[in-house]
């Protein structure tokens, strides 16, 4: 534990910690094998769960360190784990990333403090890391580089995990554990898996026992096998999807304003039809049942990227087409105009119909032409009776396929199971199982613009697929906008709670109870 005594020996001894960081990289001997403390790594995850403290996460808005009583809420609502989001630029000198601030790594040696105190696990993230971050930012001019392609960033990177690593070195796996990089976004595996293995064989040179968390790819979507066979590593992923549920009007989203209002449950059917510019997702969404002569078929169209046709076809034969084509003229097509760095990708949020002009059992929808093209919602209008399909999966790259729309106005697969749109993180778990790869969610959340009875049902789905695949999670965040605390919800019946506003109904999820 650090207490008052190993904190002011942890102070003096950083100026020879910080030689030893520039002469020798903070290498042990590579000839000598490392001997590894036999650890359950499944179990590690499934015994945690808690939230993501933000004391740390952002410079400019995010910097004033961590409360007690964030420990003691965390300890007092029964959860054990804290993962804190870092910005390098909160503990390195403005302008210079190799210069740590004593005084702003003693609010993470703090946080720990607590997190020992109160039965915490604290689990230290690089958020915004030397030469990457999922968000936007201002860093300073000799700081705008890439950490997948220039050699300076990358040993920026391993620099100050080798730091953290020699920091806490002393400190037990069960107290503190590392996630070394958060949401790599699509990019080539072998590229991210050898940054990410180089940071892990200079963290175990000195200590082989620090449990470390590696992101998985996609913005830590999908699993990485080539990452399975290293020891003491836990897989992290982040659960976000459907993103137009839990993302809906989120400010730092674009467009997300613009998205329908949030419902629960889903189907599993990507949001987005891709065409040729994007061969290796282009596919078409089937849909198979039993559908009458005169029934009104619409899409509503949610944004297109460049340009794109959709065509339908009935039972093989085309009964609708429309091209969409992306200018700076709104034209009839367009609410939006975004303008981005792949070209124009406008905001459409209309709906385009046609009437089956036959009975027929399978209808076809696909993008034939150009980029891709997202879709809000399918809907089937036969007299008085509409049925309105929902997708929910909205990762990218997802393919199409073959799905059946029961009588009832259910969405099943071919054989007959239903479509709930979490098929993503399941199958990501499936595999993970597997391969026998250890996997804790790091991430996940609702922001509160989304519905609270939604809200709920979804977590409620959620939470209990973590707890199927006996996996630990750790929500965005404890107080705030997705949290249990404080998060401003127009629709929540809050119960007042050491001074606070405290959602009763999403605490009790999240407890497992």
């Amino acid at each position: 534990m650090i207490n008052r005594r190993s904190a002011i020996f942890i102070w003096v001894s950083r100026i020879f910690l910080l030689a030893a960081l520039t002469f020798s990289g903070c290498e042990h001997n590579s000839d000598k094998p490392l001997v590894f403390t036999p650890i359950d790594l499944h179990d590690f995850s499934q015994i945690h769960k808690g939230f993501n403290l933000l004391g740390k996460y952002d410079v400019g808005w995010s910097n004033n360190g961590y409360q007690e009583e964030e420990f003691i809420i965390l300890k007092d609502l029964g959860f054990n784990f804290a993962r804190l989001p870092l910005d390098y630029r909160t503990y390195t000198l403005t302008g210079n990333w190799d210069i740590f601030l004593e005084e702003e790594i003693s609010k993470i040696d703090q946080a720990l403090a607590w997190g020992q105190q109160y039965g915490v696990h604290i689990c230290i993230n690089i958020h915004r890391a030397p030469g990457y971050c999922v968000n936007p930012g201002t860093v300073p001019s000799n700081q705008e580089l890439d950490l997948w392609t220039d050699r300076e960033a990358q040993e920026a990177f391993i620099k100050h995990w080798a730091y953290f690593a020699e920091h806490y070195k002393d400190i037990s796996y069960r107290d503190l554990s590392f996630n070394l990089l958060n949401e790599p976004k699509n990019m080539d595996e072998n590229t991210y898996a050898e940054v990410m293995q180089r940071t892990i064989d200079r963290i175990q040179r000195i200590n082989p026992d620090r449990i470390i968390f590696v992101d998985g790819l996609n913005y830590s979507r999908q699993i990485i096998p080539s990452l399975k066979n290293n020891k003491n590593i836990i897989q992290a992923l982040h659960v976000y999807d459907p993103m137009t549920l839990t993302h809906y009007k989120a400010s730092w989203v674009e467009a997300s304003d613009t998205w329908p209002l949030p419902v629960w449950p889903m189907a599993d059917i990507p949001v987005y039809l891709y065409g040729p510019w994007q061969a290796d997702y282009q596919s078409s969404l089937v849909l198979e049942g039993n559908f009458s002569k005169d029934t009104k078929l619409t899409i509503n169209v949610q944004q297109v990227s460049n340009k794109s046709t959709i065509k339908i076809r009935l039972d093989g034969s085309e009964i609708f087409s429309k091209v969409f084509i992306c200018t700076s003229d709104p034209g009839e097509d367009w609410t939006k105009i975004l303008i981005t760095q792949w070209g124009y990708q406008n905001i459409s949020g209309k709906d385009y119909s046609v009437v089956l002009p036959s009975g027929g059992t399978r209808l076809t929808i696909s993008n034939t032409e150009g980029d891709w093209l997202s879709f809000n919602r399918l809907t089937f209008s036969y007299g008085d009776e509409e049925t309105v399909i929902i997708p929910g999966n909205t990762s990218w790259g997802a393919k199409q396929r073959t799905c059946r729309l029961t009588s009832e106005g259910k969405v099943t697969d071919e054989d007959g199971n239903p479509l709930v749109a979490l098929g993503s993180i399941i199958a990501n778990l499936e595999l993970a199982r597997q391969q026998n790869i250890p996997v804790m969610i790091q991430e996940f959340g609702v922001y509160n613009k989304t519905p609270h009875d939604v809200t709920i049902g979804y977590l409620k789905d959620v939470v209990s697929v973590f707890k199927s695949k006996n996996i630990g999670y750790a929500m965005w965040n404890m107080i705030g906008s997705m949290g249990i605390i404080n998060s401003k919800r127009a629709d929540c019946n809050y119960e007042q709670y050491r001074g606070k506003s405290l959602d009763r109904g999403m605490t009790t999820i999240l407890q497992g109870n």
